[in-house]
């Protein structure tokens, strides 16, 4: 068999389609899985031990010349994970044998031959989950637990990150603030307080982004400690991979970084709203040493990403209780 897995959006979505394809492997050993992704998340797809080959695609393409890329492939199934109108009738015209999609698109009728009828807005399992019960019905095959999935999440995940290019030789925790306005986003100065207590404690704070988010975090740097370091942009995301691979925890909402940590299985501090599709029960860390924090609810307002009430909720004291109760201190102690 050779099977193409479709996941063309943002990195926590094809982070949390990984252990998926190790699950295959695991049961498939001879299968040819290749993954179809957007340059941006294509080290991540790299990082993956069970994946045999990353395409990389250029949304920009034309359909033709996307059907083209697909029938180099030779592969005999297709199963599109993320819905991508185009890449559905690519995968048509290059007359990739069995072409699965969910039931739901207009486009999967007209392109795909095998439907999976499923809804991820009405469903109460995880992403991950979704990923994986999508693929194996897609497939005609048994799917595991949920149970099975969490216990095998860093096993299935298969990330093997290269060695850190610029490694850091003290112990730190990585603070990742925002989200690309994707999520709802704890608020900076809860980060400021939680960092003041894990500088106190001996461990050096990270706090990390990209260039643009430097631009949000300016008004807030002077709250952070002294000896906080700031690493906006200046890592790729194959770099960035191998630095969460070296911390100590990470917190943050629920951004890719948050699913890579998990999936090293790193401790891992989720902050989410108590909202449906949004909530730590749809999004969560899912990793063995993932803890989520999420106020009572359900929430009904109308709150932006940047300003949730909610989420100003989760005072950080509350964060750094599970911190204490669960990482290994330097020597200094608490």
């Amino acid at each position: 068999m050779n099977l193409i897995i479709s996941r063309t959006d943002a990195i926590g979505d094809v982070c949390l389609t990984l252990p998926t394809i190790g699950w295959l492997k695991s049961i498939r050993p001879d299968w040819q899985i290749s993954m179809l992704v957007s340059d941006y998340s294509a080290p991540l797809a790299k990082a993956c031990r069970w994946i045999d080959e990353v395409v990389v695609i250029d949304h920009d393409l034309e359909t033709a010349a996307l059907a083209r890329l697909l029938k180099l492939q030779k592969a005999d199934h297709i199963i599109h994970v993320f819905p991508h109108r185009k890449l559905a009738k690519a995968a048509h015209i290059a007359n990739i044998p069995k072409r699965a999609g969910v039931w739901g698109r207009l486009y999967h009728w007209l392109h795909c031959n095998a439907w999976v009828f499923m809804s991820r807005a009405r469903s109460p399992h995880h992403e991950a989950y979704l990923n994986l019960d999508l693929v194996a019905r897609s497939l005609g095959l048994a799917c595991p637990t949920s149970a099975e999935l969490q216990a095998n999440m860093v096993a299935w995940s298969g990330l093997k990150p290269d060695p850190c290019s610029s490694p850091l030789d003290f112990p730190y925790i990585i603070l990742h603030p925002y989200s690309r306005g994707n999520g709802r986003e704890w608020p900076t100065p809860h980060f400021a307080s939680l960092a003041h207590k894990i500088s106190d404690s001996g461990f050096v704070p990270l706090v990390c982004g990209t260039d643009s988010d430097m631009t949000s975090f300016l008004p807030f740097q002077s709250l952070f400690p002294k000896g906080s370091l700031f690493y906006f942009g200046k890592d790729d995301l194959n770099q960035y991979i191998a630095r969460i691979n070296s911390c100590v925890a990470l917190v943050a909402s629920g951004t890719g970084p948050l699913h890579i940590a998990s999936a090293l299985g790193k401790w891992t501090f989720g902050l989410f709203p108590p909202r449906k599709n949004i909530n730590t029960a749809r999004w969560g860390g899912y990793g063995p040493q993932s803890i989520n924090f999420e106020i009572p609810g359900p929430c009904q307002k109308n709150c932006s990403n940047q300003d949730c009430a909610c989420m100003q909720t989760i005072h950080p004291d509350q964060v750094w209780d599970q911190m204490k109760a669960n990482l290994p201190f330097p020597s200094k102690g608490v």
